[in-house]
């Protein structure tokens, strides 16, 4: 019976540890409550203060749906899981108000900004608000960290609030007063007559962001919880994000009066072939620390309210609201000690909590991202060869790659050829006539897809269309009959390529080898000794056979491939092939570059020893 006892209790430890959970470590932020495999985790980073603000997460984050986001998820892997929140310190700054054109205005001014952002209030709210309430102010943190100016006004209708939407053109006159406010800053030289202008804006903010683009040609338009303007949609040409809380309970922006509405003005744009970005927030869990978020409340405010409301079963098991939070009289139940400034502040983490129509500051690196290729301070987001990662165009049947947040919530391999809806993540090539081509994806993650681009597409101007669940995504792309890369041993379109060499003896005896090697910092270029031998090299590329007329260029001379063309075995994957030339021995390192109707591909590194 102790032999059994033993092999039962063996058995039992067995059972236990195989059923033991990941650990998840978030430092310096949150994780979700009862995170198992397989299923979605929530994590938070703390929020921005007065000298930090979020720079994104670091460690794991290769299982996290997006990185940079101050709020994100993850599929829970059967691993352990390590990730740390990122700040980084700036400045102290004072938000300033003056009469500026006549008009009141909050505004910070850094000493040499890369730009201005005006944001717009919401319907009943005011300019200085914006710097008051606490998911806004911390999204002026994260522009002013960015290096951006600030600026608010309160829009010249007060009784009812909201920004005039009717009136096209400079004689609106909430425009006139925006432009007044523009030429006071520039003539007292608070910003320069160059720097750009761009619109940030909620709910009716957000509506005349757009609507006023028309006007005002922004460098690049952010909108929060509110549909667009359908003459914007059709005329603006600058980048256009949304980012709408699905369960928006607003009367005129909810799932079908604002919601569904701003999927339409979204494809508007997207299939005038710009670039658009549109995301629905799903509700996310009242995490316990949910209410430092706010300026009025601590963490013993925080977790005091927390158990409130688990008490009360608003909360299921795995903290999300049971229903909105404004068909709930929680507000009865929180102490008397809770003035109304705390009281407000806890409505709007807890209608942020289930995502009604408050402002978050969940998305503002995507909307800084976009302001900074808005204006050239970082380049333009477009898919690139799945080669090289460069290059302004892509060719049919070729293999290309966008680098793009939110692209699935975890890798994605196609295991029998390039698959349409990988990972859930749908995607079209739409022509300026309309006509939309599904695209395979070879694979997806949570930052970059890599596809193939479909053959028999006409070179022109094209807009490649993401769907991933509740994002939405569109890109510019260029197609041309060539755009050669080369792929690399490193995988990064740079260094060594990732070739074969076959060597063949004097007797024709053959042989193969590689012309890089792993050193210290990755591989890098072989030496290549010929000796009585020749040698031939396949580069292994992509977007090379769309033309008839292709050359290498080896060490600034011309090479006549014996072949180049369609790599038999792998889709999109082209072959070129060259005898090298043995006067190259000794040449040392020499640059390597396939030319394809004219088109270079990137420079890769060939040793011929010294």
């Amino acid at each position: 019976m102790k032999f059994v006892t033993n092999a039962l209790f063996l058995i039992w430890v067995c059972f236990v540890l195989s059923a033991q959970q990941p650990r998840i470590q978030v430092e310096q932020g949150y994780l979700s409550k009862n995170p198992r495999v397989g299923a979605k985790a929530h994590i938070w980073g703390q929020q921005n203060t007065s000298t930090r603000v979020f720079a994104g997460w670091s460690g794991d984050t290769q299982y996290l749906l997006d990185p940079s986001a101050i709020y994100t998820s993850l599929i829970v892997p059967n691993a352990d899981v390590n990730l740390k929140a990122n700040y980084r310190t700036v400045p102290a700054w004072t938000v300033r108000t003056a009469t500026l054109g006549g008009i009141p205005v909050s505004y910070y001014i850094p000493p040499d900004p890369i730009g201005l952002v005006f944001d717009f209030h919401g319907t009943g709210g005011t300019g200085a608000g914006l710097f008051t309430g606490s998911e806004f102010l911390a999204f002026h943190r994260d522009l002013v960290a960015a290096g951006f100016a600030v600026a608010s006004f309160d829009c010249l209708n007060r009784e009812t609030g909201q920004w005039n939407t009717t009136i096209t053109g400079t004689a609106n006159p909430d425009i006139v007063r925006l432009n007044g406010v523009i030429a006071a800053m520039r003539s007292q030289g608070l910003i320069s007559p160059s720097l750009p202008l761009l619109a940030f804006g909620h709910s009716n903010g957000g509506l005349f962001s757009h609507f006023s683009s028309m006007a005002m040609n922004w460098a690049a338009v952010s909108i929060s919880s509110v549909q667009g303007s359908l003459p914007a949609s059709s005329s603006y040409n600058g980048p256009v994000i949304w980012w709408m809380p699905k369960n928006d309970d607003h009367p005129q922006v909810g799932l079908v009066g604002g919601v569904a509405t701003s999927v339409s003005r979204y494809e508007v744009i997207a299939n005038r072939g710009l670039h658009a970005r549109h995301t629905i927030q799903e509700a996310v869990p009242l995490y316990p620390e949910r209410f430092t978020r706010s300026l009025y409340l601590t963490m013993a405010d925080s977790l005091e309210v927390y158990g409130i409301f688990k008490a009360r079963g608003w909360i299921d098991e795995n903290d999300f609201l049971v229903r909105n939070p404004n068909e709930i009289d929680w507000r009865a139940a929180l102490p008397a000690r809770y003035t109304e400034t705390m009281r407000q502040a806890t409505n709007g983490q807890l209608e942020g909590t289930h995502m009604t129509h408050e402002f978050v500051n969940f998305t503002s690196h995507i909307t800084i991202d976009t302001y900074l290729r808005a204006i050239g301070k970082s380049p333009v987001v477009r898919p690139v060869s799945g080669a090289s990662f460069s290059g302004t165009s892509l060719a049919p049947n070729s293999i290309a790659t966008i680098f793009t947040g939110g692209m699935a919530s975890g890798l994605q391999v196609a295991s029998s050829g390039p698959q349409a809806g990988l990972g859930g993540a749908n995607a079209v090539l739409r022509s300026s006539t309309g006509v939309e081509t599904a695209v395979p994806w070879f694979f997806v993650s949570p930052g970059q897809g890599s596809f193939l681009v479909p053959g028999g597409l006409a070179p022109g101007n094209m807009a490649l269309k993401i769907t991933s669940g509740d994002r939405k995504v569109t890109f510019p792309v260029s197609i041309a009959a060539t755009s050669p890369g080369i792929f690399t041993a490193n995988g990064n379109g740079q260094g060594a390529p990732a070739a074969v060499i076959l060597r063949v003896a004097p007797d024709n005896a053959r042989s193969t080898e590689f012309p890089f090697v792993l050193g210290a910092a990755g591989f890098e270029a072989a030496a290549i000794r010929f000796g009585a031998d020749r040698l031939f090299l396949d580069f292994y590329a992509t977007g090379v056979r769309g033309s008839n007329n292709v050359q290498v260029l080896l060490g600034g001379e011309t090479i006549t491939p014996l072949y180049a063309g369609a790599q038999p075995q792998f889709i999109g994957l082209d072959q070129v092939t060259i005898e090298l030339p043995k006067s190259f021995t000794g040449r040392g390192k020499v640059e390597a570059t396939i030319i394809s109707g004219g088109v270079r591909s990137n420079s890769v590194e060939l040793n011929f020893g010294n």
